[in-house]
Parts: C-alpha cells; structure tokens; sequence
C-alpha cells in the first residue's frame, strides 16, 4: 500500500484529513489563556486581523474562523492540493469573502513569497510539527520570523515527550503493518491482530495509550484517514517542550502558557507532592518538565507570542465575558489533568443561573453572593473546564454587521451539515460556526445536522425528525425511537444554547 506520492515528501495523502474543529483554537478562548497568563495580546472582534492556520487540511477550521470573525483576513495553508480545493469549495458555498487559501510547501517558501502575505495577529499550527520533517519546521519558524506581528500569538500544539514516548514503538509497528498490506483496512486489520497479540503476551514496551486504544477500537471506530496520518509519516516525532521553545525563540517568540487553561494551574494538574517539587525547579522551563513528567498526557497546546508584555492578570480576567454553553441544574465538574472534581454548589448555581439569563462578566459573576472567596483566574478556568460556558468573543445581536455575520455563520453550517454530518451521521469534532465566539461551538455530527435545522425555523421534533432521515423506507421502529429520542433530548438541552448565539 503507497499513500504517499512522488511529491509527498513521507506524509500520506492519498485519503484527506478529517475535519475538526477544537474550541481552543478561537481567537476569544486564545484571548482567555493570555489575559489569565498576564499577558498583553491586543486584538478585538471589531478591528481588522489577519490570521494564518499552517497545515489547515481540508480547511474547516479556518472556514469556521472565518465565518466566526468578519474583520479578519483568514488564509489556510497546507502541502495537499486536495486539501486546498476542498477548502476553497465549502468557503464557495457559504459565500466566505475572507477565507483564503493556498497549496504550499513551506519547506521551499522563499522570502520574497512569504513577503507578499500580510502581517499575522494569529497564527496556528495545530497537528503540524510533530508530524513533519526539519525542512518543513523551518519553513514555519521562517514564516512567522517574517510575517507574524509584533505583538501577536502563535498556537503551537505537539505530541509531547515523555507522554508520546510509549507510542514509538507502536506507530512503528503499525507503519510496518500500513507499508506492507495491499490496503488501508488490511494494514489496519494487521496491526490490530498483531498488537492484540502482544498485549496479551503482556509486551512491556506496548504501554497503554490513546494511540493503543485507537488502533484496538476501544474509543470507538475510528476513520481510516485519521490513522493514516496517525501512523504511516516518516517524520512522526514528539517532542520535549524545551525543543519547542528553543526553535521558538529563533523567531523571537516567547512562551505565554496553555490552551489547556488547567494545565497553567499547578493545582490542578498536580498532586502536593509534585507541587513541591514544581515550586522547586530551577525556572519556567524546568517547571514545564515537571509539569509533562507528572501529568497522563501525550499532546500540548502551547501558546507563545512576539514581544512578550505583562498586564494584571486579575483584572484583566475579571473582564472577560462569558456566556453558556450548556443549559440547566446539573452536577458540574472540572476536568483537569487530575481527574474529575466535582465543583462546589453554592458557588455555580449562582453563576449558572445568571449565565442562562445572558452573558456575564466574570468580575459581574464574582459579585453574586457566595462567589466572593473566587479569583478571576480561578472562575475562569472552573466553568471553562467545566463545559459550563466558553468566552464570549462579541455580544449576539450587537455592534454593526452582526446580521451579515450571522447570516455567514449560518450558511458555513448548513455547508458543513451537507458534507460532514448528512442525516446527523457522520464522526469528529465539528462546530455550530458563530460570531459571538469568534469560531464555533463545538459539536457531534448529529447536533451540527440538528441545529441547522433549527436555523431553518424547524421547531417540533417529530418535523425535524422527518426531515433529518434520509429518503427511501423508514428505519426500524427501534432506530427511528433512537434517533427521536437524541433529537428531542438536543430541542431541549442544547436549544438554549443556540438561541443565546443566536442561531436558532
């Protein structure tokens, strides 16, 4: 089997990469993560920006960036030409004036063509490096030596050692297996024979990991072209975050702290022993050492920016706001590194409550009575981590051009709901596209295909449910229960929600 191509450069692309979209990739969320670390990053929904994803794939997410964020120029770049058409079709059917995109190979990139693109506010490459070879990650530290702005931010997301160690010897096992088989399922079906195999033999080196519960099934089917790109690049290689940051500096970019808002929480991440031992390290790097040496986790999303400048995290905190993202009295839990912790009542009920009557202020919710003993900071990351709500990158229904935006929005959904969640079926993280937050609010296939039904003014679930089935007989009594079933449970948990974005 030969995924690859002359031009491939020992990354697979005979199959497209599935489209996702992961929340913490919104300018509003990334905004969060600055304002928590203490750090400047000067950007707002109502002036221009510019923003670059780096190794886009087929383009939903900058598609969702864009439509999320009308005042920005969004340009994807990725090595597939494939990709790239992909990209530009779905812009083309939900009419995206500033989604671009571009099939390069940044490893050849020269000065003059990266001095023909605009100065960056944002530029992501999520997915990117650990997957790539030496020539490519100097294409990208070139780029952003040249054209990222003084001032803006990089999203840097990698496998991370030691987390990703324990996979080496799997990914190439399987690589093995994908290399030899006349197919993409009888590479797969090998590997999985072969690693079941060991597991039972009890292999040592086989450690349990996302990656071993992929292959096996054990999270679920999982889509042919995600392994491909999982497993059968030459260059796969995690990295330690001190590599990162030392190839980060050369374009003078300093590191800010995590995405993932927990993991800047060392007590939320780690145990009081493996606090001491964090408070005790000689520096930040060291601290970040620890930090991947303690936690169960193989994948970072760092955030680094150029020109580093410190603001008062508490107060710049306190004026973030929020809105909900999920609807009604429920148990509300943190989840961090550390596992799950349930939050105490007395101080959510209030901030739920006052979140489903609109968007709140973080500081406004500290105000309520019994949140007072809160930090910003510390609200911030409980009802993020929580799911309870997510920022809020402009109010719905206000400022000038909301309902050209919206409108956008709602046709990048309805684009997206006809290729990626036909009928409600469909796998991945995909997104109600949204203005109010700057890209979208993350959801299944059968909630996207829902949803945009409820754009479209369906408001009974036995009408939406005829028209989300698809033609020919009807299912099986017991499907079409099912299936009704998720339906009216998604009318009236998550229907709140889309209204407050205005979506529904």
């Amino acid at each position: 089997m030969n995924e690859g191509s002359g031009w491939s450069r020992g990354y697979p692309v005979g199959q497209p990469y599935p489209a996702a979209w992961h929340g913490f990739q919104s300018p509003a969320h990334i905004a969060a993560a600055c304002a928590l670390m203490g750090v400047a990053w000067e950007v707002s929904p109502d002036q221009p920006m510019a923003i670059a994803e780096i190794g886009c794939g087929s383009g939903y997410t900058a598609n969702v960036l864009a439509a999320g964020n009308p005042n920005a120029q969004v340009l994807g770049l990725d090595y597939n030409p494939a990709h790239i058409a992909e990209a530009r079709s779905m812009a083309a059917a939900a009419r995206l004036g500033n989604a671009h995109f571009e099939a390069t190979d940044l490893a050849e990139l020269d000065g003059a063509e990266l001095d023909r693109l605009p100065e960056f506010d944002l530029v992501t490459v999520h997915g990117l490096w650990s997957w790539v070879g030496d020539p490519v990650r100097e294409g990208v530290l070139r780029l952003l030596r040249r054209r990222l702005k003084p001032g803006g931010v990089v999203l840097m997301t990698y496998n991370a050692l030691p987390g990703a160690g324990g996979a080496l010897g799997l990914s190439r096992l399987v690589r093995g297996a994908l290399r030899t088989a006349g197919s993409t399922a009888e590479g797969i079906a090998a590997a999985r024979a072969t690693v079941e195999k060991l597991v039972a033999a009890e292999a040592v080196h086989l450690h349990d990991s996302t990656w071993r519960r992929l292959l096996l099934g054990e999270m679920g089917e999982a889509r042919a072209g995600y392994l491909l790109h999982e497993f059968i690049t030459d260059h796969w290689r995690p990295c330690f975050f001190a590599d990162v940051q030392d190839a980060m500096a050369t374009a003078r970019c300093e590191f800010v702290g995590s995405a993932t808002l927990d993991e800047n929480f060392p007590s939320m991440s780690l145990s009081p022993a493996q606090q001491e031992i964090w408070n005790a390290a000689q520096d930040a790097t060291a601290r970040q050492l620890v930090l991947d040496l303690c936690v169960p986790r193989a994948f970072r999303r760092d955030i680094y920016v150029r020109g580093l400048r410190r603001i008062p995290a508490e107060a710049a905190v306190a004026a973030i706001p929020l809105i909900a993202a999920i609807h009604g009295a429920e148990e509300r839990k943190l989840r961090s590194q550390a596992g799950e912790a349930a939050l105490p009542p007395h101080i959510m009920e209030p901030m739920r409550l006052a979140l489903e009557s609109g968007p709140q202020e973080i500081g406004a919710l500290l105000a309520l009575p019994g949140c007072g003993n809160v930090t910003p900071t510390e609200a911030l990351a409980m009802l993020t981590g929580s799911g309870s709500a997510v920022p809020l990158w402009r109010r719905p229904g206000e400022g000038a051009g909301w309902d050209a935006a919206n409108q956008a929005a709602k046709r990048l959904n309805r684009a997206a709901a006809q290729r990626l969640a036909a009928h409600g079926s469909g796998s991945g993280r995909l997104a109600l596209a949204s203005p109010a937050l700057g890209g979208g609010l993350a959801v299944d296939a059968m909630e996207l295909a829902v949803g945009v039904l409820a754009e479209d003014g369906e408001a009974e679930g036995g009408t939406l449910l005829q028209r989300l089935l698809p033609p020919g007989p009807p299912p099986p009594a017991e499907v079409l229960d099912e299936v009704g079933s998720k339906v009216d449970t998604l009318l009236r948990k998550r229907r709140p929600v889309w209204r407050s974005l205005g979506l529904a």
